[in-house]
């Protein structure tokens, strides 16, 4: 009977084995690392952060809140292929456009941007860190080692607290179409109607409690409390990959292994989706079609809009990958509705772009989002195309179904993993499910 067994399930083992060997060659090369976890829970400032986070104070109108576009329906996201700011009504699949302006770009998640390695913010990576030390943002007083808003930059505590400063100053967003406050107006009006507005002893209280030995808060203290919410509560860092790293190598199966070789060799994901995020957090073009009104013109030029250099024309941020099976649809532009579709655009970028189909007309929306195939932008999209985008994949249909595996499941976090049964993201597919 043993040797009957061994006849049977001995070459699967070796198989395994084998799957195994490959990642680990992968792993050592490319120094892969479970993500690190985030420093201790400031209860206090928590607390705060999470009354602010679903408070519509923030915004100019009393309309919307940061919860209103990163909704936990919508795990951190809309589910819309773009955004709708202020004056829009409902949370994820409900979300609807009704009074609210068309946001330009897709409203990004937020797991696990509270740790580690985290370099820039948006899509056009405009809040980031300052090279001779200190803030880089759209707001000149924040910037630099020498701010002119001395207080408020040094108060901020983290990247991840700047990038909460901007949205509640945009008109488009939360401060309100027509809006002709400064950022700094828009910042102070906040702190008034927080700390004396209708529920202003209790948040005098939070406030206090969480920053016990400041008398004067400014919008920077909420900022840090915001983060705090977000660093812990978007959490994402238990994922089966990040325990396959640890030395559990029964928790992916097969299918997930071989999914994992494919993102680490064949598909060349790492030319970008590189480090313990699977993002190098740069700016690439690989060509995604263009839908909605842009920035300017019906077209948005991505990283250039921020530096102005050619070079950087519809480059984009690198995303992170954790919690991606989750967080549908994808891109700056939100134009893939599922990971089926992204696998296909990386398999012939090309061929996507150029034979891009699209229902402009979307339920979510008062406006049709209309798809820029104007010669000139779809000539200059492939002219600057990523060097490091390879152009033909060649993924077989088996090799496209691993991968799907691999980033649905063993990049999903394990308190997230029934919402991918949930979701009907695994319908149909074998061997795709954790070994817990």
């Amino acid at each position: 009977m043993v040797f009957i067994i061994t006849l049977i399930f001995g070459p699967l083992l070796s198989f395994s084995q084998s799957l195994d060997q490959n990642l680990s060659f992968y792993i050592q090369q490319m120094n892969l690392r479970p993500l690190s976890s985030p420093p201790p829970k400031r209860e206090a400032l928590y607390q705060l952060g999470l009354r602010l986070f679903y408070d519509r104070q923030l915004s100019g109108n009393e309309n919307i809140s940061c919860h209103s576009c990163h909704s936990l329906t919508g795990f951190s996201g809309d589910t819309l292929p773009l955004a709708v700011g202020e004056g829009a009504e409902g949370l994820a699949s409900l979300r609807t456009q009704s009074a609210g302006m068309l946001i330009p770009r897709h409203t990004p998640p937020l797991y696990n941007l509270g740790l580690e390695g985290i370099k820039n913010f948006f899509w056009d990576g405009r809040v980031s860190f300052h090279l001779q030390g200190g803030w880089q943002t759209p707001e000149d007083g924040l910037n630099g080692p020498n701010p002119e808003l001395k207080s408020m930059a040094q108060t901020l505590d983290s990247l991840l607290a700047a990038q909460a400063l901007f949205p509640m100053a945009s008109p488009e967003e939360m401060l309100g179409k027509g809006s002709k406050l400064t950022r700094l107006e828009a910042w102070e009006n906040i702190m008034t109607r927080l700390l004396n507005g209708r529920l202003g002893a209790s948040y005098r209280r939070f406030f206090k409690e969480a920053f016990p030995n400041t008398e004067n808060f400014n919008i920077a203290h909420a900022a840090n409390a915001i983060a705090e919410l977000e660093r812990h509560h978007f959490l994402g860092n238990n994922t089966l990959w990040d325990i396959y790293l640890q030395g559990k190598k029964t928790i992916l199966s097969d299918r997930m292994k071989r999914g994992a070789v494919i993102f680490l060799s064949k598909g060349s994901c790492t030319n970008c989706h590189s480090g313990d995020h699977f993002s190098s957090f740069g700016f690439q073009n690989i060509g995604i079609p263009q839908i909605g009104p842009g920035l300017k013109n019906q077209d948005d030029l991505g990283r250039m809009e921020v530096t102005q250099a050619e070079t950087h024309k519809y480059r984009f941020r690198v995303s992170p990958l954790r919690n991606i099976g989750l967080t549908a649809p994808y891109m700056h532009s939100g134009v893939f509705k599922n990971m089926w579709e992204v696998i296909d655009h990386y398999n012939h970028p090309m061929r996507s772009l150029h034979h891009f189909k699209w229902d402009e007309n979307h339920v979510s929306y008062n406006e049709p989002l209309i798809l820029d195939q104007r010669p000139e932008t779809m000539s200059e999209r492939t002219k600057n195309l990523a060097s490091n985008l390879p152009r033909n994949l060649n993924l077989q249909v088996e090799e496209k179904i691993d991968l799907y595996c691999f980033l649905m499941v063993a990049l999903t976090d394990l308190r997230n993993q029934k919402d991918l049964f949930t979701k009907g993201v695994l319908d149909e597919i074998t061997d795709c499910s954790p070994r817990i």
